[in-house]
């Protein structure tokens, strides 16, 4: 009874997602029978934001596809050397024109995106011309596809290429007329244009080497770094071609040092100075290295090892890295950190050398980007952006005033800054930015008791901003009388009930002249649909605690909930890890004390074992942590039969079970690809009307070389974009 009670209690800490709810804000009728309104989304997997719509009435619906007026900076481009600014959300692609400071949709969603996944990323070449991208033709896979920005012509590089929301598996030379892509576990090359027209030669005469894009960087717009295995090589960009066609002769470049270890590029990361003598190697993402080539005219010399260690933070655990270079050619290490004690992420920077020097500690930081000239490193933290000197690192300059999306430098001195509610051109050198576009907006109004189509946003807290029509623009302003008005004699607006579970209100409009009807601005915000099928994420902590960091960024960062069952090898090897969980607010439950298979084994498993088994996972917990398991279990590696499932309940457990064919934590041993894990638990969920979803923390106990929690973002959005609900455990 105590344990319920104490169950109940932890229960109300927990960190619960909101049910992802898409609802009709303020609105605001006009004399012209116009109409604005705010619709605010509440999605699992991406942003909550609310956004602006105008509509035209006619015969007692909307005459259109209601227009968007605000645009969400989920992901931004430069494209045409500069001159395009492009907008990325669920609702489609914006573009905004610096030269005209005019905004247009190039693609708009004629319907509201209920099944929101995150933007995918493109790869964009330096001068805006080209992108690349993944065409997803499956949950997991797609191809991926080049495109001329002007034109929109495409062309496909490869097909079955795995989908990502982080990276893509390409670069760009630093003139952009030359790509580098990854297919096959083998590196190729390609110019663009050639692709585009048809007159590229053929693929397997572009061929650089075997390995994954890690294994290549350009170190500057002559030369391309390549590594394999334990040689690194130099190509010259001009004799690619020449490379390609003659490499059984000629070999795959210009050898200028080795490796004191072996570079996996399936685990391992490189970068590389412009002067192409200085490298920094990150083996596992855990061991840095820094290198440097000291005799170039001896080729297969071991280069000189200046700096080696692994990452030991005591106090924090690193979730990822950046590594980039100061105007010396000597190498910053920014690191991405989750501490212990449950606080925000933060980003520390060290300036390698013999001597590390640490120069900069960031609560709340995001990712840092370089400035096009190499010269700064901006960065957002909170409600802010900082700009620093890369060389001194002291701060150049901030801008304060809302929490930041997404930024990307225009040049030296001009940085676009996309925030929750504005988009704005932020100017280094006067230190002075403006308002281009909304990103949200809390309310509209008409301005004036006149229906002069003037239109004024309200982003929250009393910032007004008055609409460009001509331009689809945004200016700041004041406003004498923001009163909304919900009839006009011919139309009356207002918000309802409905039965469509994924909205919480619908927004109607009653014709009060001719013949008196009322129907909803979307038709589909009241068309019934069934429930979402429920599935409950759980992550089984045996005994190692690789990819948690990466875990528990990743549910933050795609606010979904999860339940992590704990097995006593992991409470004893890793206690900061295990209360990591817990001040991070997660539900946790019982994987017994220890790993043992509880069915295929010599020892007699009564139900005295597993009640001493149940009770010494708990106390461990407890003596570690504070806190009490909840009462959900599972045997390791899913193991139990009906026997044990009955001791458990005796004991007052409720037993856990997969329903997947491709268990991830039955198949530590079995070297199956993510996709295929993903693809199954997606279909196998689906015929079974949801249930549990089993990632294995760390992998020590297997041989697959891709863990399934490196692809988590993957794994989620798979279950989001085949319709499923994100619950806890107890609400399956």
């Amino acid at each position: 009874m105590k344990k319920l009670f104490l169950l109940l209690i932890f229960s109300l800490f927990f960190i619960m997602p909101s049910a992802a709810k898409i609802s009709f804000g303020e609105f605001d009728l006009n004399s012209n029978d116009e109409v604005l309104f705010a619709l605010k989304q509440n999605m699992a997997g991406t942003s909550s934001y609310s956004s602006l719509f105008y509509s035209k009435l006619k015969d007692g619906e909307s005459e259109g596809t209601p227009d968007l007026l605000t645009c969400y900076p989920e992901q931004m481009e430069l494209l045409e050397e500069g001159n395009v600014l492009q907008l990325r959300n669920r609702y489609g692609v914006g573009r905004y024109n610096t030269k005209t400071d005019s905004f247009e949709w190039a693609e708009r969603t004629k319907n509201i995106p209920v099944n929101s996944l995150p933007v995918s990323p493109y790869s964009i070449s330096a001068d805006g011309q080209w992108l690349v991208k993944i065409e997803k033709y499956s949950l997991s896979t797609g191809s991926l596809v080049i495109q001329n920005v002007q034109s929109g012509k495409t062309a496909v590089l490869c097909e079955s290429v795995r989908q990502s929301y982080k990276t893509l598996p390409v670069k760009w030379s630093p003139d952009g007329s030359i790509l580098i892509y990854e297919k096959d576990n083998d590196i190729y090359f390609c110019n663009p244009e050639a692709v585009l027209r048809k007159v590229e030669m053929d693929e397997k005469y572009r061929k650089i080497g075997r390995g994954t894009i890690n294994a290549v960087n350009w170190a500057n717009e002559k030369y391309l770094i390549y590594i394999d295995d334990y040689l690194v090589y130099q190509i010259n960009a001009k004799e690619l071609y020449t490379l390609g066609l003659y490499s059984g002769v000629i070999g795959q470049g210009k050898a200028i040092g080795r490796l004191p270890s072996q570079f996996n590029s399936a685990s391992d990361r490189f970068s590389v100075n412009s002067s192409a003598n200085a490298f920094v190697i990150v083996q596992n993402n855990r061991l840095f290295t820094y290198l440097k080539i000291q005799n170039q005219q001896h080729s297969c010399d071991y280069m000189d090892v200046l700096y080696s260690r692994p990452y030991t933070d005591s106090s924090a655990s690193l979730i990822d890295y950046y590594i980039f270079w100061d105007s010396s050619d000597q190498p910053v290490l920014w690191l991405e950190k989750l501490p212990y004690d449950g606080s925000r992420e933060k980003g520390a920077v060290y300036k390698l050398g013999s001597k590390t020097v640490q120069v900069l500690e960031i609560e709340d930081s995001g990712k840092p980007f370089i400035s096009p000239d190499k010269t700064k490193v901006a960065f957002y933290a909170g409600a802010a952006i900082y700009v620093y000197d890369i060389n001194n690192w002291q701060r150049v300059a901030e801008l304060l005033g809302e929490k930041i999306v997404s930024a990307i430098w225009l040049n030296r001195n001009v940085i676009f800054v996309g925030g929750e509610k504005t988009i704005r051109r932020w100017n280094l050198l006067s230190n002075t930015n403006e308002v281009l576009m909304l990103s949200s907006a809390v309310a509209g109004y008409w301005e004036g008791a006149s229906a002069d189509g003037t239109i004024v946003a309200d982003t929250g807290n009393q910032n007004y901003y008055r609409y460009n029509s001509e331009k689809r623009t945004w200016k700041k302003t004041s406003i004498a009388n923001a009163n909304a008005s919900s009839q006009n004699g011919r139309y009356r607006i207002f918000t309802g009930t409905t039965a469509n579970k994924q909205y919480e209100n619908a927004l109607f409009i009653r014709t009060l002249s001719k013949k008196a009807v009322t129907k909803p601005l979307y038709k589909e915000s009241t068309e019934k649909k069934a429930e979402p099928k429920k599935i409950a994420l759980v992550f089984d902590a045996y005994d190692n605690a690789d990819g948690l960091s990466e875990i528990l960024s990743v549910l933050r960062k795609y606010n979904v909930s999860g339940t992590f069952f704990i097995n006593g090898e992991f409470i004893r090897r890793y206690p900061a890890e295990t209360k990591q969980i817990v001040l991070n607010g997660y539900q946790t439950a019982s994987m017994f004390f220890s790993q043992t298979d509880l069915v295929n084994n010599p020892f007699v498993v009564d139900e005295e074992f597993i009640r001493r088994g149940l009770a010494r996972n708990e106390d461990e917990f407890y003596n570690c942590t504070g806190k009490e398991l909840s009462l959900y279990w599972h045997g390791p590696y899913y193991s139990v039969n009906n026997d044990i499932i009955k001791y458990a309940s005796n004991a007052g457990y409720t037993t856990i079970v997969s329903y997947s064919r491709l268990n991830d934590s039955e198949l530590l041993d079995k070297d199956v690809k993510p996709e295929q894990i993903i693809q199954d638990y997606c279909t196998t969920l689906s015929k079974t009307g949801g249930g549990v979803v089993p990632v294995s923390v760390g992998f020590a106990q297997g041989s697959r070389t891709e863990p399934l929690y490196n692809y988590l973002d993957l794994l989620i959005c798979a279950l989001l974009d085949s319709g499923f609900e994100f619950v806890n455990i107890q609400d399956l």
